[in-house]
């Protein structure tokens, strides 16, 4: 069976496939993916700057978690 996809969706195996065997979480997903379709979409720049918005996006979770889990250890 053949699908039709856009040209920027390139490679030997689908971005879904290597997100899965690499147990990639959203915010890993979209990271990676924003990356490598940026140069063949024809949006680099914008792309990037929303790749920069998740990547800080995904850094302040991390952080509210680990504050989180000092709190929760202080308490215990």
């Amino acid at each position: 069976m053949s699908i039709n996809t856009q040209s920027h969706y390139k490679g030997k195996d689908t971005i879904y496939k290597v997100a899965n065997d690499f147990k990639l979480n959203a915010y890993e997903f979209d990271i990676i993916k924003r990356i490598i379709r940026c140069r063949h979409k024809g949006q680099f720049e914008s792309d990037l700057k929303k790749t920069k918005d998740v990547i800080d996006l995904y850094l302040k979770e991390q952080q509210n978690k680990t504050e989180v889990k000092e709190r929760i250890n202080r308490l215990i």
